[in-house]
């Protein structure tokens, strides 16, 4: 009888083992037998995802910027809180031996530039979560990637958790400048000599549209298969709306306010431009859990600003 009790309290303090676990995404399904230890993000924003879960990945792959650990001002917090400290992966292509090398066993490439066939060799190394599927290239709303990441990590609490809190900020964001409400923006990129223009799925936009602002409808139209358009400095006229968000750097902000079209503009004589800082520009392209509520404490004050007709400095 003794022996049965004993052996029943060891059962009790055994921990409970996992049930693996299969995720669908664009490449198809993937199996994930045990929790991961060691994960490695070849995607170009998914370290601030895993980090929002309170994960700490041992590889990360930098998408521009230069940052320490390829961790951005809105997400070195978070880094700091799970000890991450990860090897970063330069250079825009996944790199094979790199990842390999990091002996990961579950690849996260939610957000990367992956084809069928890199997708299938990454497949040799780990288990790989793909982008979320239904959705059109880095397009995906990032709660669907969010809710992928943490289904194939054993996090699916902490994900709804995080996307409720991030809601809340947007909401309350929205609701202390009532102005936003269905104003027009438009969020332009200078590139060069080009000014790049953003369809509705774009995480900028939808991240604008969140704060109660308008899409331009034609820009949905103009939007490739990327969800962008590129045009000359000519057709600045696309982006005259209530507000225009510009993101860039020092060189592209002269550009534009060197143009003639752009001096006689609304933007311009009204100051209803805003322009992005180096951060910001960052915030705004990575469009995640963490730099999401970091942005929009940052720029919607900025917004309000333009849209009563302050010039920036």
């Amino acid at each position: 009888m003794r022996a049965v009790l004993l052996f029943c309290l060891f059962m009790i303090t055994l921990p409970a083992v996992a049930e693996p676990v299969e995720i669908t995404h664009r490449f198809g399904t993937t199996r994930i037998d045990a929790p991961p230890q060691r994960i490695v993000s070849v995607g170009y924003h998914e370290q601030d995802f895993l980090y929002a879960l309170g994960l700490a990945p041992v590889g990360v792959h930098e998408w521009f910027g230069a940052r320490p650990f390829a961790t951005w001002v809105w997400a070195d917090a978070a880094r700091k809180a799970v000890g991450a400290e990860p090897q970063v992966q330069r250079g825009f292509e996944i790199d094979l031996e790199w990842v390999w090398k990091l002996q990961p066993d579950l690849i996260v490439a939610s957000f990367a530039p992956m084809d069928a066939a890199t997708y299938a060799q990454l497949s040799r190394i780990a288990p790989v979560v793909g982008p979320p599927e239904g959705f059109p290239d880095w397009g995906a709303p990032w709660q669907e990637e969010l809710r992928l990441i943490a289904r194939a990590t054993g996090r699916d609490d902490r994900a709804e958790t995080v996307i409720a809190d991030v809601a809340t900020v947007l909401a309350d964001t929205r609701a202390q400048y009532p102005a936003f409400d269905g104003a027009s923006v438009a969020v332009a990129h200078v590139a060069g000599t080009k000014l790049v223009g953003y369809g509705p799925a774009d995480g900028a936009n939808r991240f604008v549209a969140d704060l109660g602002f308008e899409i331009p409808a034609e820009f949905e139209t103009l939007a490739s298969a990327a969800g962008n358009f590129s045009v000359s400095l000519e057709r600045i006229d696309l982006f005259e709306r209530d507000l225009a968000l510009w993101l860039g750097d020092t060189a592209g902000r002269e550009l534009i306010e060197a143009l003639p079209a752009y001096q006689a503009s609304a933007l311009a004589q009204s100051g209803r431009s805003v322009w992005a800082d180096e951060d910001e520009t960052g915030a705004m392209s990575f469009q995640t859990p963490l730099s999401i509520p970091w942005a929009a404490q940052r720029l919607a004050p900025k917004f309000q600003r333009a849209l009563q007709g302050e010039k920036a400095d």
